[in-house]
C-alpha cells in the first residue's frame, strides 16, 4: 500500500487470517502492540497513550501495519510472537523481529517510534553533501619554490656565519 496511510488493524477472529497474510509479505513492516487485558501497564498504555498516538499515526503517510494484538490472539498469529511480559512493542519485518520498542511509554516518544519505522521520513538517509574545493589563495609552485630556495640560502648564510 504505497503512499496510503499507516493501517491500524485490531486482531480478532474474524480478521486473523487477513493478518497473517500481511505480515508474511516478504518486505511488510507491521508494528504489533502485544497485551493482556488483566495487565495494569497495558491498562495505562492502552487508555492513557494509544488514543493519542493511534489519532497521530492515522495521518501520517507510509506502508505500514500498526497491531492491537490481545492476549488470546497472540497464538493465532503467525511470525515472531514469543512475547516475555506485557505490553510488548515490537516491529516485525515479513513476520521476522527486528526490533522491540524500549523506549519511554509516553506519546511523543511512542509515535516518533512508529512514524519512523513505517512512516516515509522526508530523511530516510543523511544525504552526503558535495564540498566545493576552496581555491588556495596562496602561492603557485614555482612561488612556493623559490621561498624554499631562498629560505635555504638564509638559513646556509646564517650558519656560515658563525
Amino acid at each position: 500500500m504505497k503512499g496510503g496511510k499507516i493501517r491500524i488493524i485490531t486482531v480478532n477472529d474474524s480478521n486473523i487470517s487477513n493478518v497473517n497474510k500481511l505480515m508474511n509479505n516478504k518486505n511488510q513492516k507491521v508494528i504489533a502492540k502485544f497485551y493482556a487485558d488483566w495487565c495494569g501497564h497495558c491498562k495505562d498504555l492502552n487508555s492513557r497513550v494509544m488514543p493519542e498516538v493511534e489519532q497521530d499515526i492515522k495521518k501520517q503517510i507510509g506502508e505500514g501495519i500498526f497491531l492491537n494484538v490481545p492476549e488470546p490472539m497472540i497464538p493465532k498469529l503467525e511470525g515472531n510472537t514469543n512475547v516475555d511480559g506485557y505490553p510488548t512493542i515490537r516491529l516485525l519485518v515479513g513476520g521476522k523481529k527486528k526490533k522491540d520498542y524500549n523506549g519511554k511509554r509516553e506519546v511523543k516518544d511512542l509515535a516518533r517510534f512508529i512514524k519512523k519505522s513505517l512512516g516515509k521520513c522526508r530523511r530516510t538517509r543523511k544525504q552526503k553533501t558535495k564540498r566545493k574545493k576552496k581555491k588556495r589563495k596562496g602561492k603557485t609552485k614555482k612561488q612556493k619554490r623559490k621561498n624554499r630556495s631562498a629560505m635555504r640560502e638564509r638559513f646556509f648564510k646564517m650558519i656560515s656565519l658563525k
